[in-house]
């Protein structure tokens, strides 16, 4: 599976993940991470062939045991393969990322388990789609777009997830953030918009500081991180979301 990002509260100016939300990791982690960033915002395309495994040692300035624990973590997800008197280069990861095919809003994902979904706080950003937005997105750069931040609860208000939705905005869309309190795929299908595959990227981690503070939970108590890139039915329309869950209040099911 794979994994997007953006320039979230977490990252850097670089859309690298920042210092705060990788100094729990042991360094094999944190270098497992920032490769795999490398990765999946494009620096290093299907194909390309990643720097010596001494070539990172001086980089990170670590041992090479640790560069070669981080390759194999990234080589055993499937980013990467190891080509015998070659060197080290990067797969087409895209291909083995869960495709879904049927949808569901965080209310109706809610519903289906017998809870009642709200939402306690958003947040609205007017910006402007960089080089690896546009891309997500399948816009020009500099296009505009919103980043949508809610923090979403379930029956008497405790709080389950943190969501940041990416989308490219248009005049018909609401700028006020009172008008995204309710499901957001609902909102989007009034305007004919409807999503039927996605992409999606699943990992447990510890929430970074920005995270358990919108969360209300302590640094120490470990999330689930979504990650999922949703396309409409007719490819036109697409959404980057990313939601951090408690990990105590939330269940993923999968059905085989």
């Amino acid at each position: 599976m794979g994994l997007w990002g953006i320039r979230f509260p977490e990252f850097d100016d670089n859309h690298m993940p920042s210092q705060s939300s990788r100094t729990s990791l042991p360094k094999y982690r944190q270098i497992e991470e920032e490769l795999r960033y490398k990765i999946l915002f494009g620096h290093w395309k299907p194909g390309h062939q990643i720097l010596t495994e001494m070539e990172l040692c001086e980089q990170y300035k670590v041992s090479r045991i640790t560069i070669r624990k981080a390759i194999n973590e990234l080589e055993n997800a499937g980013y990467l393969v190891r080509q015998s008197g070659k060197g080290t280069f990067v797969t087409d990861w895209q291909e083995n990322l869960e495709e879904r095919p049927v949808l569901k809003s965080f209310t109706n994902e809610m519903h289906a388990l017998g809870k009642q979904a709200s939402t306690i706080d958003v947040e609205l950003i007017e910006t402007q789609a960089d080089r690896i937005m546009s891309g997500i997105l399948s816009v020009p750069e500099g296009h505009p777009i919103i980043q949508l931040k809610r923090v979403r609860a379930v029956d008497e208000g405790v709080v389950i997830g943190y969501s940041i939705n990416t989308f490219p905005f248009t005049r018909e869309f609401s700028t006020n953030p009172n008008d995204y309190y309710e499901s957001f795929y609902e909102y989007l299908g009034k305007f004919g918009i409807f999503f039927t595959s996605a992409l999606d990227y699943l990992e447990a981690m510890l929430p970074p500081p920005e995270v358990a503070q919108k969360l209300r939970i302590a640094e120490s108590e470990p999330v689930l991180k979504s990650v999922k890139i949703s396309h409409s039915t007719d490819r036109l329309f697409t959404e980057y979301n990313i939601c951090y869950y408690v990990g105590r209040e939330y269940r993923y099911y999968v059905k085989y």
